[in-house]
């Protein structure tokens, strides 16, 4: 078979530039097409010569064939993520040569160099792809890098599931895909983290309100919003988090604002509540001031501003000012209470026995000292000294110890501390207020508010140091025996300066609120009748 050739003819490199095909053509295409028919004219010629010369037809076919394997190749990369851009000019080349077709074949293919064409063109293809899928694919590696970084500390099958996504990729566009999700990730990830702990913030802050008993409607909404966010995709995250971070922002700072407003009003209250509860000490009517307290209280459950919490605020202290001012009157005023009777003791050591039926008379209630006595009931058992040098004793909390007619500064005798006195007390339908340890101050408040008190003190007013013994049932007994001896007195009155005694062996006197607080405070135990 006979060819007949002519020189390969290449297009100039600026006729592969992103230019309308069309208008390419319109300017080219006519001396190409009339060189391109003027060879196919000869061949035509040379076929009817003798000495073989034809054309091969099957030769063009194949080329062309080729040629379209490869058109078909280009748009199934730009599928696979290859840009349309890079492709461009292997298209532009394509489409000049089916401009024009001869025997069904396009006009290029009949050329001298086709197939030279077909093998750059499918050289540059391989290059194009090879060379996008390494960059793809480089780039995905170095965004999940990236990603891994901005995470952190992560779980190990949380970072194995992107590696498999990597190897699981193959074309540009899975691993454009995976770069673009990871980037995303990685700028949403400072992101998510401040959205975390703002919700993290608000949810102490609400908890802190319902323990405060406030209301914070804002925090239910946002964190309903913030747990929808928590669980969308990336781009609805990214699309939801400007909003959805300013909204925590401000739901943070009001809360707070609430918070600080409300535990000032708080701590207000429970002054308010204080120092009406200590009015209520001095006899003084609560009525008033409770009220207000009340309608307080119904404020702040329905305060949602720190405006609203420190007028509720305001209102507490005047309040508590009040009332205050009240017991400052109170304390300043002199308080003798009528309606006691006085009796001396009977025995040596029955003083206890004498100032309880003193203050038992303010209630109308008639008991002897021997009657008390006797419920009382009485350890006799003599003192003795342990081989460690202790004293033992009778227990006065259970029991009068010793002889009443006895004495102290010889172990025959002792007396009783305010148990035994109360339960007798209470036998016989005696209101008891309180009892036990307590302050001079809180006396004196129960005294002005007229109920008078049983004190154990110092016979002389004096303090004095204690040497306390253990009873025989373990327990250590207050004490400043033997030398010194103790008593039991009825506080009847009291002024700014002083205190009214009823003493049971020295009749009744007026002591300083200093001899007082000196004797009473070896002891500090008293009884208070209603």
């Amino acid at each position: 078979m006979i060819a007949v050739r002519q020189p390969a003819r290449r297009l100039p490199a600026d006729k592969f530039a992103p230019v309308s095909v069309g208008r390419r053509i319109g300017r080219r295409s006519p001396g190409f097409l009339s060189k391109l028919s003027a060879a196919l004219a000869v061949f035509a010629v040379l076929g009817t010569l003798g000495g073989g010369a034809q054309i091969d037809l099957g030769y063009a076919l194949r080329l062309q064939t080729r040629a379209a394997e490869l058109h078909s190749r280009w748009a199934s990369m730009v599928t696979a993520g290859i840009p349309a851009y890079e492709l461009a000019s292997l298209e532009q080349e394509w489409a000049y040569g089916e401009i024009q077709s001869y025997f069904g074949v396009g006009a290029m293919f009949w050329l001298p160099g086709a197939r030279a064409t077909i093998d750059r063109w499918q050289a540059t293809t391989d290059q194009i792809w090879v060379r996008d899928l390494n960059v793809y694919r480089a780039g995905a590696i170095a965004a999940e890098q990236n990603l891994h970084r901005a995470i952190g500390i992560e779980p190990l099958v949380q970072r194995k599931g992107r590696l498999d996504a990597l190897i699981d990729a193959s074309t540009p566009a899975d691993f454009s895909a995976l770069r673009s999700a990871w980037d995303l990730e990685a700028r949403l990830v400072p992101i998510d983290r401040r959205i975390a702990a703002a919700t993290g913030a608000i949810a102490q802050q609400a908890a802190r309100a319902k323990t405060l008993g406030i209301r914070s409607e804002p925090s239910a909404d946002l964190l309903a919003q913030a747990d929808v966010y928590s669980r969308l995709g990336s781009q609805d995250r990214l699309a939801r988090a400007e909003m959805l971070t300013r909204g925590l922002t401000a739901a943070q700072k009001d809360l707070q604002g609430r918070l600080d407003a409300a535990a000032i009003t708080q701590a207000a209250m429970a002054h308010a509540n204080s120092v009406i509860s200590s009015a209520g000490y001095y006899g003084l009517d609560l009525s008033g001031y409770q009220s207000k307290v009340a309608a307080d209280l119904i404020k702040y459950g329905t305060a949602l501003t720190p405006v609203q919490f420190s007028a509720i605020t305001a209102d507490l202290n005047a309040v508590a000012a009040s009332a205050d001012h009240a017991i400052y009157l109170a304390i300043n005023a002199p308080h003798v209470i009528s309606g006691i009777t006085f009796h001396y003791q009977d025995h040596p050591l029955s003083c206890e026995e004498a100032a309880t039926s003193m203050a038992l008379s303010h209630q109308g209630i008639n008991l002897s000292q021997d009657q008390i006595l006797a419920e009382v009931g009485a350890d006799t058992r003599a003192m003795y000294v342990d081989a460690q040098g202790r004293v033992r004793w009778g227990n006065p909390y259970q029991t009068f110890v010793g002889n009443v007619n006895g004495s102290e500064s010889n172990y025959t005798g002792f007396g009783t501390y305010y148990p035994p006195l109360v339960r007798v007390a209470t036998a016989h339908g005696a209101r008891i207020l309180a009892y036990g340890s307590m302050s001079a101050a809180t006396i004196y408040a129960r005294v002005i508010a007229g109920h008078p008190v049983v004190a154990f003190a110092t016979w002389d007013w004096q303090w004095h140091p204690r040497h306390d013994y253990l009873s025989f049932d373990g327990q250590w007994i207050p004490w400043i025996g033997p030398v010194y001896a103790s008593h039991v007195y009825v506080v009847a009155g009291v002024s700014p300066t002083q205190v009214l005694i009823d003493d049971p062996i020295r009749g009744q006197y007026w002591i300083s609120k200093g001899a007082f607080e000196a004797g009473y405070s070896d002891f500090r135990e008293a009884i208070v009748f209603a």
